[in-house]
């Protein structure tokens, strides 16, 4: 077809000049633009965007992706001599397919010898002589500046109800102050996304204060920021956070910071290098899945499409194409005063060189077809360099009408991907990046499939651990306990990678203590019983990282798995003693047990473990839990709960197999690994339940996963399958909460003996039908004054498959106007179709975090929420 673009299948990428560094200069390159006779890519020009990659150097920048006859703004800055090679290259593609162009190389000394602006003519492969042409500027970089400091991207997340729930923030550097204009709160967060410069001396003086708006009265201060310059440029990779208290309620502050140096009409950012793409691999980790989440659409004014306002209905699109497999998510918009919102997270499976296309849609809420408002396309591997809000020009269609540019801002970041509290949780991480130049030795040595004539240097591979370890311990900041016990778990974390069923088990032991890593390190100081079972804990995993031991490890497997299972244990206990220190101590004090004592069955139990490991004796079944008080035996032994509604046979980890396909792929693990961090408690405080949604046999297959890993870590309170055809079918949405509180009995003394007082003499109470009545009186008033070593995670897998809309009215309704009462170490996830009943319930609730995964098929408008 004529100016139909054939890709070829390999691209000659020219390589980099060698230059002398005697007369090296920045250059930047700007307004670039495609002009002439675009070829057609996709069914219609609404399809085709277009790119344009400057390479230099080994340095290779992209303008992003956009529309025909698209001006880009950005400019790009790179380090040359006059010598060096410029080369531009032109990529088209629509939602599924994407190739090289055209493209043309030029000296740095040739093209500043041009007026500008520059026309380039590209001829486009396989096209018989078609032209199309680059326009551009490009000019060096003078070195006569102005040191300015760049406040840009501020963010508020989870801000309190305040007022009118409208916000603005002042920052003051020394004397110059800059203001923003109020924006309102939409569903606890606000955006500033432009950027503000500064005059500044490194002993500047800087603040950064929150204001909630009145209308009658002066602006009410909530919160405020205050250090030095130097101190907000020392933000790990340019990203200042902070989490903040106002009115009882905490939230979160981030913006981005960097030092710039202005010359004209153009800055050099100094605080980091521009994002850099390269010809090989990245160096970033392997990815599998990604999280998009807090989606802004910033757009003024608000398309219209129905006689009336509240008639419109705005939907959001993401594709995604990971090996050849589409995946999309559609999501109803929530509209706000200039903006369009969502507040699920999105989760796709991808890989580096993924390709992600943002398109939002509109229509009249009728029978009429959706219309296409703008796009937005982006480059996985482009997303993952960036450590804040993401922001891009939202590509208006020509079919709507809209004044000015639209932005679409949010957040993206690597399921699973692990998080540290703290400035001085620099130092986990480090430890961090130094398991991994273990893990090949480690694994040479520990190595189960190698043949068993297959000669192993033991002597260079113990050389390679013990100089890995040494330049780990290198990093404890002065902690010489929290921090060489990590280092020595993160060690068996890369041996377990061997062992396939114990690594994701051994990461659980890892990241508890590892994501709570500056707090537990700062309160441990004065709790010397803590710090003796640490070092015992840490004696044991010295015994099991013997080079001497490595190649054995699989003839004591079962030993292991005990050692693992006792250290989630302790971690859970260490984690919760020293941050609600005050209560948890209360406890056991009023118990027949003391901490002290604790601590010593802890310890106890690690040296068991130590002598069974080296003498290959048999391990006892009998895992070494918290104790609270003596006479929940005596009382739970009375309590008889076979009265209250049961369903037979619905636990996850004996259903969900059941109807899967054999054929259902594993789920990703950057999202089991996510999920993972939200149940431990790596999120935000508020939010006690997880609703996921998407493909059935995902859902499922996930729900089956997540409650193995943390049955294995007797952390699985209950499961509740509604999936899956039974015999002798009993369940339903009335016995789904008796059914979770008596599971939770059986896995808890204290919820039992709590139940058992409050149902125990009276059975009209026990028998009741009542969904709200069980939620509360079963699950909430039991659980209030429990002490839960480490969280228990209940599960809910197809809550739509239950019954109908009415039957699961009730249900809805109390999981959102009581689920916030959950307390803090008992979670829930719940695994659903996205019905219109449970979008619209679960929409907005700040207690409920909200997960979309991507599925294959065609466009389908979903219901409205």
């Amino acid at each position: 077809m004529p100016g139909q673009v054939h890709f070829p299948r390999h691209l000659n990428r020219s390589k980099s000049n060698a230059r002398s560094h005697s007369n090296v200069f920045e250059i930047e390159i700007s307004d670039i633009s495609l002009r002439g006779n675009l070829p057609k890519v996709g069914t219609t020009s609404l399809d085709d965007f277009f790119c344009v990659r400057i390479g230099v150097c080994n340095q290779l920048q992209t303008t992003g992706w956009a529309l025909r006859s698209y001006k880009w703004n950005k400019t790009h800055r790179f380090k040359v001599d006059e010598s060096s090679k410029v080369t531009f290259s032109v990529d088209a593609c629509d939602i599924r397919h994407s190739g090289r162009i055209g493209s043309f190389e030029e000296t740095v000394g040739k093209l500043l010898e041009r007026p500008g602006p520059i026309r380039q003519t590209v001829n486009l492969y396989g096209s018989g002589g078609q032209e199309i042409e680059i326009h551009f500027s490009i000019a060096r970089i003078q070195y006569s500046t102005i040191n300015k400091l760049s406040i840009s991207y501020v963010d508020l997340q989870d801000l309190p109800s305040i007022h009118h729930n409208t916000f603005r923030v002042q920052v003051a550097i020394d004397g110059t102050i800059w203001e923003s204009s109020s924006k309102p709160s939409n569903q606890g967060c606000s955006r500033w996304t432009d950027r503000y410069d500064f005059p500044f001396q490194l002993d500047s003086h800087a603040s950064l204060q929150i204001f909630a708006t009145r209308w009658l009265h002066g602006n009410k201060p909530i919160a405020v920021v205050e250090g030095s310059v130097k101190e907000w440029l020392a933000a790990p990779n340019g990203v200042f956070s902070k989490t903040l208290e106002s009115m009882g309620t905490k939230f979160q502050l981030e913006f981005k910071v960097s030092q710039t140096s202005t010359a004209g009409d153009f800055y050099v950012e100094k605080a980091a290098d521009p994002v850099v793409e390269k010809h090989n691999k990245l160096d970033t980790k392997e990815i599998d899945a990604l999280d998009i989440s807090a989606i802004i659409l910033d757009i003024d004014p608000i398309p219209k499409f129905g006689k009336l306002s509240w008639d419109d209905r705005f939907f959001l699109e993401i594709h995604a194409m990971n090996n050849g497999e589409p995946h999309k998510v559609i999501s109803q918009a929530q509209q706000g005063v200039k903006c369009l919102m969502w507040d699920t997270t999105f989760t796709f499976n991808v890989s580096q060189t993924s390709r992600l296309v943002f398109r939002v849609l509109g229509y009249d809420g009728k029978d009429s077809d959706p219309i296409p408002i703008g796009t937005t396309i982006f480059e996985v591997d482009e997303i993952l360099q960036q450590t804040s809000l993401i922001k891009r020009p939202f590509l208006s269609a020509t079919s709507v009408r809209i004044d000015g540019m639209p932005t679409l801002s949010f957040r993206a970041a690597q399921a699973g991907a692990m998080s540290f509290t703290g400035s001085s949780s620099l130092t986990a991480r480090k430890s961090l990046d130094s398991f991994t130049q273990l893990s090949a030795a480690v694994n040479r040595t520990a190595h189960l499939n190698v043949q068993p004539k297959q000669p192993r240097d033991h002597t260079q591979n113990k050389r390679i651990i013990e100089d890995a370890i040494s330049r780990a311990s290198k990093y404890n900041s002065g902690d010489e306990h929290l921090y060489p016990l990590l280092v020595k778990i993160g060690i068996f974390v890369s041996v377990a990678e061997r062992l396939a069923k114990l690594h994701p088990y051994a990461s659980i032991a890892y990241s508890i203590l590892a994501t709570r890593y500056e707090v537990i390190r700062q309160q441990i100081a004065r709790e010397n019983g803590v710090i003796r079972l640490m070092h015992t804990m840490q004696e044991t995993y010295d015994l099991i990282m013997a080079v001497n031991s490595l190649p054995y490890l699989y003839r004591r497997k079962n030993v292991i798995e005990a050692i693992v299972q006792q250290t989630i244990e302790c971690a859970f206990f260490i984690r919760d003693y020293v941050i609600t220190r005050g209560s948890f101590a209360q406890v056991i004090r009023n118990s027949v047990l003391n901490v002290e004592s604790q601590i010593k069955e802890f310890e106890n139990a690690f040296k068991d473990l130590q002598r069974s490991f080296q003498s290959h004796g048999a391990v006892s079944p009998q895992l070494t839990v918290l104790k609270i008080l003596e006479d929940v035996q005596d009382l739970g032994a009375k309590a008889d709960f076979r009265d209250m509604h049961y369903a037979i046979d619905a636990r996850c980890t004996a259903s969900c197999a059941i109807h899967l396909p054999t054929y259902s792929a594993a789920p990703p693990v950057d999202l089991i690994t996510s999920l993972q961090s939200w149940v431990i408690g790596d999120s935000k405080e508020s939010e006690r339940i997880c609703v996921l949604s998407g493909p059935v046999e995902s859902c499922s297959a996930i729900a089956l996963v997540v409650g193995e890993r943390f049955q294995f870590a007797s952390r699985l309170g209950s499961s509740y399958c509604f999936r899956g055809d039974r015999h002798n079918d009993t369940r339903s949405y009335t016995n789904l909460f008796p059914t979770i509180a008596r599971d939770l009995a059986d896995r808890n003394a204290q919820f039992k003996q709590n139940l058992w007082r409050a149902v125990g003499h009276n059975m009209s109470l026990r028998k009741t039908w009542v969904v709200k009545t069980q939620f509360e009186e079963f699950i909430l008033a039991p659980s209030r004054d429990v002490i839960w070593n480490g969280p228990y995670l209940v599960i809910i897998d197809g809550l739509e498959m239950g019954g109908d809309e009415a039957a699961r009215k009730e249900v809805l309704s109390v999981l959102v106007e009581k689920g916030a009462e959950l307390p803090r170490n008992l979670r829930f996830l719940i695994t659903c179709r996205l019905e219109d009943d449970i979008c619209k319930a679960f929409s907005g609730q700040s207690h409920i975090l909200r997960r979309q995964l991507g599925e294959s098929g065609s466009f389908a408008m979903p219901p409205d929420a």
